[in-house]
C-alpha cells in the first residue's frame, strides 16, 4: 500500500503542495494532460526549480490569461513576509477578490463531474471543494448550492486542487498523512473585503483538524490548503513506511528567516490486514448493470477491501445481483452509507468475519516495457506470492502493442527474491 506524509508544519498552500508531489516523483506532463481535460481555458502550467533558503524545491506556476497582479498585504509586526497569496498562490499575485471570476458552488462541482477524470481523482476533488462550499455556506449562512466560490472558484485553484489530486493519483497514493497546520495572525484584501487572518474559511475548512501557533504573521496556511489536508488526509506524524521519494514545494515567498516549503514523502507499507472485517451486503434487482458498476467504483474509491457482485434470483423469478464488499469496522457505518446511496437498495446487511492474511508490500521491476509494480505476499519479509499489478500491466501492453500476457510474463522473470524485505 501507497503512503504519502505531508510535512506542512511551515506553511500548505494548493501551488505547494502540488510542487511537493511533482518533486516526489509525480508525473508533470500526465498531471497538466488531465487538467487540460477539464471545460475551462485561458491558462497554462509550468514548473521551474527554485531555492528556498538552503534547499531546493519545485515550484508550480498557473498563468492565466487578464488577471490582476497586484496583492496588497499587511503583516501585523515589522519585517515580515507574507507566505503566500491568499487563494492565488502563484507568481502572478492577486489582490484578493480583484479580477477573479465568481463560480457557484453547483457549477464547480458539474464541471469535475463531467470531466474525463478517474473515479478516486473525483471522489478526492468534490471532497476538498465541498469542504470549501460548506465552510463558506457556514460563514455566509446561506444554502451551499448557492454559495459562490471567489477567490477559491477561480481558475488556478480550481487547477491547484484537480492537479494536486491528479498527483496523487500518479503517485498511487493509497492513505494520506499530515502534520498539524501553523496559524498566524495578520489581515489581508479579499472578495468581501478587508478580513484577518487566519482566514474565516480557512478555519472554518479546518475544523477538526489539529493546529498550532505560527511564529510569523501572515497568511502560512490558505483555504485551498487547508480544505485539500482537511479532506484528504488523517492528521499525524509519519507513519511506519519504506521511503520511496521525498519532494519539496515552493509558493511565491522567500522569507530570509527560513526555507517556507511544503514537503512529501512517499513510502510502501507493508498491509497486514489481520483480524476482524465487515462484510456488507444488499439485493438489487431494479439497477442497470452500469449503475452497480458504478456503485462498485464508488465503494472501492472510498476505502473498501474489496466489492464484488453476484447473480441472484428475487422472488417473483426476477433476476437480481447481491452487491457485497469487505470493510474495516472502523469503516463499516460510512460504507454502508455509500452503498445506501449510490444503490436503489433500502437496507444493507452486515456481517462480522475474522480472518487470517499475508502482509503485502509492492515494488517495481524494471521491464524491457518499462517499470511496472508488483504486488507481493508473504511473512516476516519473506515472500510467498508476486502479482504484476494489472493497471501497470495493461497500459505497458498498450503503449508497447503487445499482448498482456508478454507484459506479465516480462514483469515476472525481471522480479528476484533478492528483492524481497
Amino acid at each position: 500500500m501507497s503512503v504519502v506524509w505531508i510535512d506542512g508544519q511551515v506553511a500548505m498552500a494548493g501551488d505547494m503542495l502540488l510542487g511537493a508531489l511533482i518533486d516526489a516523483g509525480a508525473d508533470f506532463d500526465r498531471v497538466r494532460t488531465g487538467l487540460l481535460a477539464l471545460a475551462i481555458d485561458g491558462w497554462t502550467l509550468t514548473r521551474e526549480e527554485v531555492r528556498r533558503g538552503a534547499f531546493r524545491a519545485v515550484r508550480v506556476v498557473v498563468h492565466v490569461r487578464g488577471e490582476v497582479a497586484d496583492l496588497r498585504f499587511t503583516p501585523i509586526g515589522p519585517g515580515h513576509d507574507h507566505a503566500h497569496d491568499h487563494a492565488h498562490e502563484h507568481g502572478h499575485a492577486h489582490d484578493h477578490g480583484a479580477g477573479n471570476v465568481h463560480r457557484a458552488w453547483k457549477d464547480v462541482r458539474a464541471l469535475i463531474v463531467n470531466a474525463p477524470l478517474a473515479d478516486r481523482v473525483k471522489t478526492r476533488v468534490l471532497a476538498a471543494y465541498g469542504r470549501l462550499a460548506e465552510a463558506e455556506a457556514k460563514l455566509h449562512g446561506m444554502p451551499v448550492d448557492d454559495v459562490e466560490l471567489h477567490e477559491v472558484g477561480a481558475v488556478d485553484a480550481i487547477i491547484d486542487i484537480v492537479g494536486v489530486c491528479l498527483a496523487l493519483e500518479d503517485l498511487g497514493a493509497d492513505t494520506i498523512v499530515a502534520t498539524p497546520l501553523p496559524m498566524a495572525l495578520g489581515s489581508v484584501n479579499a472578495a468581501h473585503g478587508r478580513i484577518p487572518l487566519p482566514a474565516p474559511a480557512t478555519l472554518e475548512a479546518l475544523r477538526g483538524w489539529p493546529v498550532f501557533p505560527g511564529n510569523v504573521p501572515g497568511e502560512w496556511v490558505t483555504p485551498t490548503g487547508a480544505a485539500l489536508i482537511a479532506a484528504l488526509a488523517t492528521p499525524g506524524g509519519p507513519p511506519a513506511m519504506t521511503i520511496r521519494a521525498v519532494g519539496h514545494g515552493a509558493g511565491t515567498r522567500d522569507p530570509s528567516a527560513f526555507a517556507n516549503l511544503v514537503r512529501v514523502v512517499v513510502g510502501d507499507v507493508a498491509v497486514s490486514e489481520a483480524g476482524d472485517v465487515v462484510e456488507l451486503a444488499c439485493n438489487l434487482d431494479d439497477m442497470p448493470g452500469q449503475h452497480v458498476a458504478a456503485a462498485m467504483e464508488h465503494l472501492l474509491a472510498d476505502g473498501a477491501l474489496d466489492v464484488w457482485a453476484v447473480p441472484a434470483t428475487m422472488k417473483k423469478g426476477r433476476p437480481a445481483v447481491v452487491l457485497q464488499a469487505l470493510a474495516k469496522p472502523s469503516d463499516a457505518e460510512r460504507l454502508s452509507d455509500v452503498m445506501l446511496r449510490h444503490t436503489t437498495t433500502l437496507g444493507v446487511r452486515r456481517w462480522t468475519h475474522t480472518r487470517s492474511v499475508l502482509d503485502r508490500w509492492h515494488e517495481t521491476v524494471e521491464t524491457v516495457y518499462g517499470p511496472i509494480r508488483v504486488k507481493v505476499g508473504g511473512r516476516a519479509g519473506v515472500a510467498w506470492h508476486v502479482h504484476p499489478e494489472w493497471d501497470d500491466v495493461a497500459a505497458a501492453a498498450a503503449r508497447a502493442d503487445v499482448p498482456v500476457a508478454a507484459v506479465h510474463a516480462a514483469a515476472l522473470a525481471a522480479w528476484t527474491p533478492s528483492q524481497h524485505r
